[in-house]
Parts: C-alpha cells; structure tokens; sequence
C-alpha cells in the first residue's frame, strides 16, 4: 500500500488498480488521464484555429477567456484569482482582449470547442458506453461543493451537448475544473501558492521556470519544494474524494475503465 499523507490527513491507495477500486484508488487513477484529455482539446490545432479566428492570442487566450467566461463580464482581478495558476498580469491582457463575444460566449465557444474535439476523439467508443462515461463524471460533480472552484461551479452551470461523445468531454472538463480548484487551495494551503507550485512540479509540460514564465511569472522564481508540491497534490485528493465517494463499486470500476479507455483514444490518433 502507498500512503500519502498531509496535514495529518491520509489518503491510502495501492499502486496498481484493482478491479474493485475504492474511491480513493478511482480518484487516483484517473486525475492524470482526466487532465491530460482536457490538455488534449485545449492545444488541438482546431481549438488554437478557433481561438484566432475569433482574435484572441493563441491557446493561452482562449484558455483565459474561455475557462474562465463562466464568471460572465466581471473584472480580470476576479477572473485571475478563479484561474489562479496564471499570473493576474497576463491573465488580464487576455481577459481585455477585444473580442466580438461576451465572456460567457466565449465559455460556450470553449465548451462547443471541446465537444467537437470529442466527437472526433471518441468516435471508435459507442454510445452506451459515452453516455454512461457522461453520466458518472456528472455524478461526480454533482456530488462536489460549489466551493471547490469558482471555474468549477461556472462549468458544472453550463448546458451540456446532447450527443453522447460532446457531453462526456464537456462532463470530463467539468470533473477536471473540480480537481483545478481543490489544487489551488491546496497550494495555498501548504504554503506553496500558484508560483512556487509551478516551479516544484515534475512534470516537464506544466512545471519548472519554462511553464512560470509562458503562464506570466517572472524570474526570480521561488526554489522548488517538492515535498510540500507533494503534500498539495495528496491534499487534492482529500478535497475531491467525496465526490468519488457518491460512486457505487459498480460506477467506480466503469468510470477507471471508461476514462483509461477515452484517455487511450487519444494515443490511437
């Protein structure tokens, strides 16, 4: 068994999965595939074309805009602090980008961005099996606090497509908004914050001085803490594991299955 823990709270998981995994182990197992789908529609070329299309600054600007247009027309400062990791600074050069829709239209761009992403992604998964893949991650964010994120909440508001593959992967990105937010409170929470968080990842596409400065941090960065970058990523899991709890055994083994499954789609391309 591998225990974490934080704070003086443990979340226990084994390192390889069961068929009948708790919901600390489907929790686990799937918050890097979930994250790395969602990466996989915010950087595809469609999604950076659209992006242009509509005069914004590449995949950073509709990140911005998009993740965050759920807040509606507020004030950049609010939308820096619900998208945290990004530096108020650029946060707010895209925010105020002139753009012929509102913020929230662009949520709905976003939102219709990934959905066709989906659809093309997911095309060999049939319908049973995205519609059960829908359902389970909204189960899950149905079960979680508003509180857990503000882009969480904004995202689990919007409409969701009709088809089954364009739902699973808005419905995904909904799940990935809640981890998004539990990990900016626990980054806070250990004493790390956005920057120095960054800086203490290990993993080379989202960590080090390369990723701080394209997100809008400037040099001098804060040393690398690893032990407290993995005291955050175990206090993530204790702020999300009650949604995963709301999973029954059955749920919990389809929804490691399904997503291993769409996460594997992608390397299939």
């Amino acid at each position: 068994m591998l225990v974490v823990k934080t704070a003086g709270v443990g979340v226990i998981y084994t390192a390889a999965m069961t068929d009948n995994p708790t919901a600390a182990e489907a929790l686990h197992h799937t918050a890097k595939p979930v994250l790395e789908f969602g990466r996989g529609w915010m950087l595809a070329e469609a999604t950076v074309a659209r992006s242009n299309e509509l005069g914004l600054d590449g995949p950073l600007g509709f990140w911005a805009n998009g993740r965050a247009g759920v807040l509606g027309e507020v004030d950049a400062d609010l939308a820096a602090a619900a998208i945290g990791f990004m530096s108020p600074t650029m946060v707010r050069k895209h925010w105020e980008t002139p753009c012929a829709l509102s913020h929230g239209e662009l949520a709905d761009e976003y939102a219709g961005s990934a959905a066709s992403w989906g659809r093309a992604m997911l095309a060999d998964m049939d319908d049973p099996d995205l519609e059960r893949l829908g359902d389970l991650a909204n189960k899950i964010a149905a079960a979680a606090d508003s509180s857990t994120g503000m882009l969480f909440a904004g995202w689990r508001a919007l409409a969701q497509p009709d088809d089954p593959a364009g739902r699973a992967t808005v419905a995904l990105n909904v799940v990935r908004e809640m981890r998004g937010g539990a990990h900016l409170s626990a980054a806070h929470a250990v004493g790390l914050g956005p920057h120095a968080c960054i800086m203490s990842t290990d993993d080379p596409v989202r960590g080090g001085a390369s990723w701080a400065e394209t997100f809008g941090w400037p040099a001098p960065h804060p040393t690398p803490d690893a032990e407290r970058r993995l005291q955050a990523e175990a206090m993530t899991d204790v702020i999300c594991l009650s949604a995963f709890e709301a999973l029954d055994d059955d749920e919990r083994h389809d929804w490691v299955r399904l997503v291993t499954r769409a996460r594997a789609a992608m390397d299939n391309q």
